[in-house]
């Protein structure tokens, strides 16, 4: 018994380090053509606070990220400010990352391409928005005005992306999608 025992926790252990690597998330190449057209908005905006929650069932962290808009470049938005949401984030000393996924940090100048959805936070009832094609749907703008995507790995369609490009050039891109 002991020796059968001692057997099934060795190959478990052998099982369990087999599977044990560092994964990254690999996606398709989205164009700024198949992203425009998957989203509801594009703006530009500053990231004005970040705030990480857990969702109403208590078993994922979720971060709000408050978007002070300065230009609508696609889409019907009225308000001023936006409430952008995504998976991962740190409460109380737990954390999430989900490796694919755009994180927004606070002062950042940024493009995002949006869809709007309900919030994961039981208490805010308006809708929010997420990004369209995670890492992928998120431009951080630096002053010198260049557009940069980061965050992500992709199998294919790596020509199709726009990055390091003149936000100008990129938002009138965006503008001649129909």
């Amino acid at each position: 018994m002991v020796k059968t025992l001692f057997t099934t926790i060795i190959l478990a252990i052998i099982f369990m380090c087999g599977f044990n690597t560092n994964a990254h998330a690999i996606m398709t190449g989205l164009s700024t053509e198949e992203l425009a057209k998957s989203s509801c908005a594009v703006v530009t905006g500053t990231v004005e606070d970040v705030k990480s929650y857990w969702s109403a069932d208590k078993k994922t962290i979720f971060t709000g990220a408050l978007i002070k808009i300065t230009g609508i470049i696609r889409g019907n938005i009225v308000q001023n400010s936006i409430t952008v949401e995504y998976e991962g984030g740190e409460v109380d000393g737990i954390g999430l990352k989900i490796s694919d996924m755009a994180t927004l940090n606070k002062g950042e100048k940024i493009l995002l391409f949006l869809k709007e959805e309900k919030s994961k936070r039981e208490e805010l009832k308006e809708n929010v928005f997420r990004i369209v094609g995670r890492s992928q749907g998120k431009y951080c703008i630096d002053k010198n005005g260049i557009a940069k995507k980061s965050g992500f790995s992709v199998i294919g369609g790596k020509e199709v992306i726009d990055n390091n490009i003149p936000v100008e050039t990129l938002i009138n891109k965006i503008k001649g999608v129909k």
